[in-house]
């Protein structure tokens, strides 16, 4: 089931917490029938404390503060807080937010180091001198142990942290609300899930996981909530404090931790994830550059000179704290030895060579992603948690029959090179003494080792000078045979309900492709000064690059983590090709294929198609948008929100309503009628006949879902003049509502957003008499007043711009909803992310599935229309398809405005 998602835009300073449920003791009671005492209907569901842990999506689209004398009142509030020089140490705060995150994450880097090989040193050594059975039987039995924990974790406790998370990661920072991604529980179930893949020798890496754990731990850090100082013990050292304080004051270290709820906008969290996502990628490659501008390229969809900062800072932190823990760690966790420097004249006469070598690693990623996609048919369905764990375990069967078999049918045995022994790499399976099974090797042994031995293949050390022979660690056959089968392997393990990530498996393959074709080479061209360790990593860095489909973050992040500056030529060149033979075979890479698959998370490009630039925002928008007056019955408050699930209502001016209406209002386009008429002659009929058109008032603002419900929880009721009802106006009361509706999302369904736009919320308000034990009020001379609360000055756009411009004023601004209006300001349509990626239309420059069409009557007349069907094409981009689509959605369209965006949640 598709879940409400929510987009981002900046907002203002965060204020303190609050409860929800609000006193009434200096209140008069109000008039019997026509008011009751508030009650929280989150006491229910989430306690009677209030939650401020977890994260925030993403950003609100409102200011609610637009009233001059309460904006006056709330800056002197805010102003009276600065302590020191004129400022409250907002700033220092946020930079140990950051700080903070790179340090954990450097941390969660080591741990998962070390974890990962002690269990894989364990498992070798009790499989060591078995015989084959025997040796098979183990391997696949606590591999199986390792991933059916892996698994449990994630189909029962945590279903968002499988995979690598890279994927929802970039949905969330692009403006889709993933349900569930940066949760605790997700955090704890990656970092176990990962420990367990990875030593089970499954084709999976750390470093997907390790963004997704960097995005979790800023999360984390953001909204934290010590619980452990609501009493108990942790009260007698608080107390003690006490003694210290001066003129007489308290010392509320509790108050004092509240300091993050004033300072983190969404927007500042959106920042903190993207700090966490260079972090995690940097702690995982030992580069705090690549992951900077992997953060930049691939993951975030804002950046901004802070955002560089931020994530500068918490990428050197985790590198350093690596560096720090680890001291035997080297600066690159890929970094090799032995190998010589190319001279000009070698890259030259080498070219040739190296193009091909390339050329096949892009082939290599671009089957990989073909491979993968292919297997999602006939992958179990992932509310069958049975199948899934039997998955990996027949995953795990695979990996273990596959490399003893080949290990012992074409495994050959070779004496162990200088060092190996001491390194405990290399695998004695049916070989004598001093000897190891190349094949068994790769198959079995730890990734991350295989991989720096394969980009050290060709120095001076494995010469056998006497005889004039080159004496490879790994055949030439051993390794063609690897690579093809370790191809179908990683298929099989993308896409399962267990944490990994693809970028050490795809290394492996292209080191192995690399190595063989290099080895090759040396042997047809022994003069030549040609290093197989060379044409590993150039292989390596083309398989990435037709896998991701990335390019300058690529680049940096190998040439960092090899710490191979020398060979900066030849990285580039392998990016180059192999992202052109991969995008020539197969459009999609990894990113792209996995939004499609999900199909409810929206992608917006940062450049808008070239189909906009042909349509205007009116043939785009969404139609039937539902609004209030200034002053609203609570009624129609109650009835709008249980009938759509809308997160963003127009407000329009107070006007002389017509007949039957009374708070509620659908806008209708108005040029619908002419055009119609204009393309169909007199003969058309009239489309007022079918469909009452309400026309609205002048646009006075936006008021928001999660507003309205505090507004309804507080009962903060007034009569049809805007006079408060049972309440008398109180200064701290108003701010402290205002705060409420500021941190709405920090406070409750924090991890789920689309909750608030369900029935559940207002089934606990128990106002309307729909839910089963309801208080039963007269709610027939209950008003809301919207205007305190409503953002009074909405982005808008005009009905003839450009769709090309609403697409970037939508993503710059990280807008969830944009109104449409005419000349006159009368709301004539909404824009939202679904409507934006529809108009987008099909072609290979697409992120995602594409949404279903927006609620647009001007759109289903010309459809209708035979002489201007041309023009429904263009319009609608599908005929009669389209229009079938667009009547099968009839009924879901209107979730097109507010919060039309489905964010991720199919498999939750």
């Amino acid at each position: 089931m598709a879940h409400p998602a929510h987009e981002s835009d900046e907002t203002p300073m965060l204020g303190r917490s609050v409860t929800f449920t609000r006193s009434h003791a200096a209140n008069p009671r109000p008039p019997a029938g026509t008011y009751a005492p508030a009650t929280s209907f989150l006491s229910k569901v989430l306690g009677t404390k209030v939650a401020a842990t977890g994260r925030v999506s993403e950003s609100l689209d409102y200011e609610p503060i637009q009233n001059k004398l309460f904006y006056d009142r709330m800056k002197s509030r805010k102003e009276g807080k600065k302590k020191l020089y004129g400022y409250t140490g907002h700033t220092l705060a946020k930079m140990l937010v950051t700080v903070t995150t790179g340090i954990i994450t450097g941390l969660f880097a080591v741990f998962l180091s070390k974890f990962t090989g002690a269990i894989t040193e364990w498992k070798l050594g009790v499989i060591e001198d078995k015989s084959w059975f025997v040796s098979f039987l183990l391997f696949w039995l606590i591999g199986s142990a390792l991933v059916s924990v892996a698994t449990a974790l994630v189909q029962y406790w945590a279903p968002a942290s499988a995979g690598a998370g890279v994927t929802l990661v970039m949905a969330y920072l692009n403006g889709n609300h993933v349900p569930n991604l940066l949760r605790f529980e997700t955090l704890i179930s990656k970092f176990v899930g990962t420990v367990c893949a990875v030593s089970a020798a499954l084709p999976m890496g750390p470093e997907g996981p390790m963004v997704h754990i960097g995005a979790c731990v800023a999360s984390c850090i953001t909204y934290i909530e010590c619980k452990c100082m609501d009493g108990g013990i942790f009260s007698i050292f608080t107390n003690c404090f006490s003694c210290f304080s001066r003129r007489g004051h308290d010392f509320n270290l509790k108050e004092k931790m509240k300091i993050l709820d004033e300072i983190v906008s969404d927007s500042d969290h959106r920042e903190f994830v993207s700090a966490g996502v260079s972090a995690g990628i940097s702690a995982a490659f030992g580069a705090p550059v690549g992951g900077v501008l992997f953060s930049m390229e691939e993951a975030c969809s804002f950046w901004s000179r802070k955002t560089a900062w931020r994530c500068f800072i918490a990428a050197t932190l985790s590198t350093f704290t690596i560096q720090l823990m680890n001291r035997s760690a080297q600066h690159g966790m890929i970094a090799f030895t032995g190998l010589r420097a190319m001279e000009n004249k070698d890259w030259l006469m080498q070219l040739p060579f190296l193009i091909v070598n390339s050329g096949m690693a892009g082939l290599l990623g671009a089957a990989f992603n073909s491979f993968r996609m292919w297997l999602w048919k006939v992958r179990a369905v992932k509310t069958r948690h049975v199948l899934r764990i039997l998955e990996v375990i027949g995953l795990v069967f695979l990996v273990s029959l596959l490399g003893h078999f080949f290990g012992w049918a074409a495994g050959v045995c070779k004496p162990f090179p200088e060092g190996w022994e001491e390194e405990g790499y290399g695998l004695r399976f049916n070989c004598e003494e001093g000897k190891y099974n190349d094949l068994a090797t790769m198959f079995l042994s730890s990734q991350h080792h295989t991989i720096i031995k394969l980009f050290s293949v060709g120095h001076d050390d494995t010469v056998d000078v006497e005889e004039e022979t080159y004496i490879p660690p790994f055949s030439i056959g051993s390794l063609a045979l690897f690579a093809t089968v370790y191809l179908g392997l990683m298929s099989v393990g993308a896409g399962l309900a267990i944490p990994g990530g693809l970028f050490m498996p795809s290394i492996l393959l292209g080191s192995s492709w690399g190595c063989f074709w290099g080895l090759i080479l040396r042997l047809w061209l022994p003069k030549w000064n040609i290093m197989p360790g060379l044409y590993a990593i150039l292989a390596a860095t083309g398989v990435l690059a037709g896998v991701f489909r990335s390019a300058i973050s690529l680049v940096v992040l190998v040439v960092e983590g090899t710490r191979g500056i020398d060979y900066l030529i030849g990285v580039i060149l392998a990016v180059i090709v192999a992202n052109w033979v991969a995008h020539h075979i197969h459009h999609d890479g990894v990113y792209e294929s996995e939004l499609e698959r999900i199909g409810n998370v929206y992608m917006l490009r940062d450049e808008p198609p070239h189909r906009l630039f042909t349509l205007t925002a009116e043939a785009i928008m969404a139609t039937g948008v539902v609004g209030f007056r200034v002053i609203t019955p609570v009624s129609r408050i109650l009835e709008v929100m249980r009938t759509t699930t809308h997160n963003g209502f127009p407000v329009f001016a107070d006007e002389e309503p017509e007949e039957g209406e009374e708070g509620g209002h659908v806008s209708e386009v108005p040029s619908t009628k002419a055009l119609v008429g204009l393309a169909h002659s007199s003969s058309t009929p009239d489309i007022n006949n079918t469909e009452k058109a309400l026309t609205s008032g002048r646009l006075e603002g936006v008021i928001l879902r999660s507003q309205l419900l505090v507004l309804l929880q507080r009962r903060h009721f007034c009569d049809a003049d805007g006079r408060p009802i049972g309440r008398d106006y109180s200064e701290q009361q108003e701010l402290d509502l205002e705060t409420e509706m500021r941190t709405f999302f920090r406070r409750y369904f924090t991890h789920a957003r689309y909750i608030s736009a369900t029935a559940q919320p207002l089934d606990e308000l128990k106002l309307d008499g729909v839910h089963a034990g309801s208080t039963t009020l007269d709610l027939s001379n209950l008003y809301i007043d919207l205007r305190p609360y409503m953002n009074r000055s909405p982005l808008t756009i005009r009905k003839d711009c450009s769709a090309a411009r609403a697409h970037q004023v939508f993503l710059n601004l990280g807008l969830r909803h944009l109104l449409v209006v005419d000349a006159h300001n009368h709301v004539v349509g909404i824009i939202t992310r679904k409507d934006l990626d529809h108009a987008a239309g099909h072609g290979w420059w697409r992120m995602s599935h594409m949404a279903e069409p927006p609620q647009n009557k001007l759109m289903k007349h010309l459809r209708g229309i035979g002489s201007v069907g041309f023009l429904s094409r263009l319009l609608g981009g599908g005929g009669a398809s389209s229009s079938a689509a667009a009547g099968a959605n009839g009924a879901h369209a209107e979730n097109g405005h507010g919060d039309a965006e489905q964010g991720h949640g199919g498999h939750h």
